[in-house]
């Protein structure tokens, strides 16, 4: 470090402009010179000492003294001691104590005979056997004194060994450059050796019209992989990946958003499984499932999850924001091995979400709108503007599936031969067991090196003086995170995609607000067995059953949609409570019966078929539901038959073809409830039967003919 002191002719810094010190004036004042503009400025000792203590002045090096330094120079003084390598501090370390001697013995002549001497005395007294000449200890001399007496104006420059930049001519450089642009910097891709190349080919064509003594060297191999090395990494990456890859390679990460307490910001996002889940009735390879989580970044809490095969959707969203809001007080009865408490609960202040089309959808809008959360839409295409989220998916994954049997890993790469199908035992209610463990007992209990704490503790600390948050009630929120429809109350109820909802409590309504009123009413994606309707007078909702409570209980919506669609292509004109209650069961039919196949292809939206929603445990749906205290379709007339056929088709595998025969053409169409979830072809998977539309009736056959075949 050099050393400096407010003289005549030293050269100062204050903020952007440089002064010359001209003069020092009485009382302890100074006058300076602007170097840009010559203007004369006087300044008091103490302010410019003061600006100096808060890094608002700096001496210039170099500058116009009697030993101006180089360019050169300036930039050595600006680099650190400690980015030197150790031998050529030692080395500096050394001549530097001949410098220190001259200046003792001063004045002294710097010449041969004044020096040589010198250097003799100072070499043994250090014991240095290697001492330098005396034209070197001169040379550093100036250097130091130019420097103001920095030793590292004295470091050797092994560095700056060697010619600087390329070595090739110009006109093999321009030539080297185009084929660069045109080739390598391209979305293609090419490879160094292709354009080496199609570099020679230039310089071959370009050399036929000059002459023998004034050919253009070709370039080696090595030489344009020098020529590469020296291009903008940043430019080279936008030019071969994309502005998008290069933005994220070479982004810049700063602090992010800071939070004060909990539940002050909570994330939520959807991740797949990396691993294979088994069926907990026939022990068959059913696919990765969807974990939709819930994360609150001050305490590193998760707060809640939704873990099934129910794919991004809107039920998924909800059932997790649920499962979030609502006490885990279902764990001692459902996960007794369970030892720790997890206290996480609470409605947030803000959740971050990505842009799916469920977190655009109008019932996730509106429910958050009714429960006083904000939402805020993380931007697109940029994962880390959730981080902790993502860190947290992933170290779930990583804990729960990968090394254990059936993981997919979490790429391809890392699979290699191993098939995770094949060796999958994990069942879908133990997966469910893992999760609720890991995160109880390992996760909330593990010190958190971003908070310092443990997010149990830290979440203790945090809802200790105030509880959190709840809504008024648990039947209330049911409602909330519901979704809305309109309809007109007739005399046998509200009808819902074919479904019929009535009772006392309607009927009363009904003859309070008069026939054909439109109502308002909310219900669960992922349970039609009820809907709760607003009595547009009292303004509150009362519940409604579904008619067919055997049909309805437990039923998604998505997997009433297949029925009905199966319904209207077989079995009749109308969609009436027989013909649906006959389809889910042959349809129940043929998913068990395909599930049974070696084949996995279409194995989990079968078992996304045979989800239940319902159940106390929010975060745990069965795929395999046990049977309802009364069996579908109890009860209504000419169901009985395909009850039959449900028992013969799941015990006994058909055996013999079956021929089909077409049903009349759809005369109607039933009115449909439109929702933001587009629904995948569930068909596809199957081998539902087709409508009679797309055959000839001669040349139908029987699904279980197609299944055997």
């Amino acid at each position: 470090m050099s050393l400096h002191t407010l003289r005549k002719g030293h050269h100062i810094r204050i903020g952007p402009s440089e002064f010359l010190v001209s003069h020092r004036l009485t009382e302890r004042r100074w006058q300076l010179q602007n170097i840009a503009t010559g203007e004369w400025s006087t300044f008091n000792e103490d302010e410019l000492l003061d600006r100096f203590a808060k890094d608002e002045l700096s001496f210039v090096v170099g500058g116009e003294g009697p030993h101006p330094s180089t360019g050169r120079l300036d930039v050595k003084l600006h680099r650190d001691l400690s980015s030197y390598p150790l031998e050529l501090v030692d080395l500096a370390r050394k001549r530097v104590k001949y410098l220190k001697e001259i200046d003792q013995r001063q004045p002294i002549s710097i010449t041969r005979s004044d020096i040589e001497p010198l250097i003799r005395s100072v070499s043994e007294r250090i014991k240095d056997i290697k001492p330098p000449g005396w034209r070197t200890v001169c040379r550093d001399y100036r250097k130091w004194i130019g420097s103001s007496r920095d030793i590292r104006a004295i470091i050797l420059r092994h560095a700056d060994r060697g010619k600087r930049g390329t070595r090739m001519a110009p006109e093999v450089k321009a030539i080297s450059d185009q084929a660069l642009k045109e080739l390598y910097l391209t979305a293609e891709r090419k490879r160094v050796p292709e354009v080496h190349l199609e570099i020679v080919r230039r310089l071959a064509d370009a050399n036929k019209f000059r002459p023998d003594d004034d050919q253009l060297p070709i370039p080696s191999r090595s030489t344009i992989y020098r020529e590469v090395a020296r291009l903008s990494p940043y430019e080279v990456t936008t030019a071969r990946y994309g502005k998008h890859r290069a933005e994220m390679e070479f982004r810049v990460s700063t602090l992010g958003p800071v939070t004060t307490r909990a539940l002050e910001r909570v994330v939520m996002d959807h991740t797949p499984g990396d691993i294979i889940i088994v069926d907990d009735k026939n022990m068959l390879p059913l696919g990765r499932p969807t974990i939709t989580t819930a994360l609150d970044e001050h305490t590193r809490c998760p707060m809640g999850f939704y873990a099934g095969f129910e794919p991004p959707s809107c039920l998924a969203v909800m059932r997790c924001f649920k499962h979030a809001i609502l006490p885990k007080t279902y764990l001692l009865r459902e996960y007794p091995s369970v030892r720790n408490r997890w206290e996480c609960y609470g409605v947030p202040e803000l959740v971050v979400v990505d842009n799916p089309p469920e977190f655009h959808s109008r019932h996730f809008e509106r429910a958050c709108l009714e429960i006083g959360t904000d939402i805020q839409y993380a931007r697109v295409l940029v994962p880390w503007y959730k981080g902790k989220l993502e860190r947290f998916q992933g170290t779930l994954n990583h804990a729960l599936a990968h090394g254990n049997p059936g993981t997919t890993f979490s790429n391809l790469f890392e699979r290699d031969e191993y098939d995770p199908s094949r060796h999958a035992v994990v069942l879908l209610s133990t997966f469910r067991a893992m999760i609720h463990k890991w995160i109880i007992d390992v996760y909330l209990q593990t010190p958190h090196r971003g908070i310092k704490d443990t997010p149990a503790h830290r979440w203790h600390a945090e809802m200790n003086g105030l509880p959190p948050p709840l809504p008024r009630s648990a039947g209330e929120l049911d409602v909330v995170l519901g979704m809305t429809a309109q309809r007109v109350v007739f005399h046998y109820g509200i009808e819902l995609e074919g479904l019929k909802y009535n009772g006392l409590e309607l009927g009363e309504l009904r003859r309070r607000i008069g026939p054909g009123a439109r109502v308002e009413f909310t219900f669960d994606l992922g349970d039609l067995g009820h809907i709760n309707v607003l009595d547009p007078l009292k303004e509150v909702y009362i519940q409604v059953p579904a008619v067919d409570q055997a049909y309805a209980q437990g039923l998604s919506l998505w997997q009433h949609k297949v029925i009905r669609r199966y319904a209207q292509r077989w079995l009749n004109a109308r969609t009436d409570l027989v013909a649906l209650a006959q389809a889910k069961a042959e349809i129940r039919a043929l998913v068990e019966r395909d599930f049974n196949r070696k084949s996995s292809h279409g194995r989990k939206r079968q078992a996304r078929f045979m989800e239940d929603h319902t159940q106390a445990t929010l975060a745990e749906p069965v795929a395999n539901p046990p049977a309802h205290s009364a069996p579908p379709g109890a009860g209504v007339p000419g169901v009985q038959g395909a009850q039959r056929q449900l028992a013969e088709a799941a015990q006994d595998p058909p055996r013999s073809p079956e021929i089909i025969p077409a049903s009349d053409p759809i005369t109607s169409r039933v009115e449909g409830f439109t929702d933001d979830e587009d629904l995948p072809v569930f068909e596809a998977a199957l081998d539902l039967p087709r409508s009679p539309t797309t055959a000839a009736p001669t040349n139908s056959v029987s699904v279980m003919e197609k299944g055997d075949g």
